[in-house]
């Protein structure tokens, strides 16, 4: 029996719909990295070629797009945690590995603090979730510096995303790497430090047009 043609023409609009919200947020995680997170969402929408309409359909604020921006970010932190977990230098690698994300997407933490009270606190709960196991293991191996806790972990976190400059800004760029030394010294061990490897590349974003992640381990 033939297939109902109503069927096929709303699975075709229900792939039309999810290859503009993949646009538009590919569109925002660029946008935010190279112009701020104030850019105009009008310009988000140009460059995901769709409609101020269809941005706004799926995205009724800036801070609902940003939130969406970040979830998606944390999903990759989630997967990595998960392939770190019982590494006694996983809690480095997922922190640099955040870092990477943060800096190819630009600071968007002014905007996620006035989103609903709930989706904020719910991204807080994940991030530290993820963490929170490397951060033990941490702790137990001597690769955190006595003291550092959870806490102190997410706190440096948003330092660092604070920092996160934007991607046509050299000066910003040096200041987001200065300030992941900083921290990288004031969290983890000068031994481990020393003998800490990192990956060979970097991870791989939600974004592949991110800036360079500003490594520089032996800072």
């Amino acid at each position: 029996m033939p297939a109902d043609p109503d069927e096929h023409v709303l699975l075709a609009k229900r792939g039309d719909a999810a290859r503009n919200r993949a646009r538009l947020l590919a569109a925002a995680r660029e946008a935010f990295a190279e112009h701020g997170h104030d850019v105009a969402l009008e310009e988000i929408a140009r460059a995901a070629n769709v409609s101020r309409t269809t941005l706004y359909r799926n995205f009724a604020t800036r801070e609902d797009l940003a939130a969406t921006v970040y979830a998606e970010g944390l999903d990759l932190i989630e997967r990595r945690a998960a392939e770190l977990a019982g590494s006694p230098f996983g809690v480095i690698d997922l922190f640099e590995f955040l870092l990477d994300l943060q800096a190819s997407s630009g600071s968007i933490t002014p905007v996620l603090s006035r989103s609903d009270a709930a989706v904020f606190a719910g991204l807080t709960k994940r991030t530290a979730a993820a963490f929170e196991p490397l951060v033990e293991e941490g702790i137990r191996s001597g690769v955190l510096r006595p003291g550092i806790e959870l806490h102190d972990l997410l706190l440096a976190i948003l330092m660092g995303d604070m920092s996160a400059g934007r991607a046509d800004s050299e000066l910003r760029a040096e200041q987001h790497m200065r300030s992941r030394v900083i921290l990288r010294r004031g969290l983890f061990t000068d031994h481990a430090l020393a003998t800490w490897k990192p990956p060979a590349e970097a991870p791989a974003s939600a974004s592949s047009n991110g800036p360079p992640s500003g490594r520089n381990p032996r800072a």
